[in-house]
């Protein structure tokens, strides 16, 4: 008589999912590592800094006091894409 191995699916507990949230801290070149679509929502606000030196260092604050934009506005929509 063959033994019977029933196998379960545990993917779900080892997946992880991007919790971490975006802030006004994190500097740009952080937050183009977090998602793929921060690109595209920072190029939505006028900005297109990602080639530039000082995306390793400004913060999301910064580029958006420089650009005129609201930053909580911009996280709002930054965070959108992690939900």
């Amino acid at each position: 008589m063959a033994k019977e191995i029933k196998l379960t699916n545990n993917t779900k507990k080892y997946a992880k999912k991007n919790t971490k949230k975006f802030t006004k801290n994190l500097t740009i070149g952080e937050a183009l590592k977090m998602h793929d679509g921060v690109e595209a929502v920072l190029t939505g606000f006028g900005m297109h800094c990602f080639t530039c030196p000082f995306s390793l260092m400004e913060t999301l604050e910064q580029a958006a006091m420089v650009h005129g934009v609201e930053v909580e506005l911009m996280l709002t929509k930054l965070n959108e894409l992690v939900k």
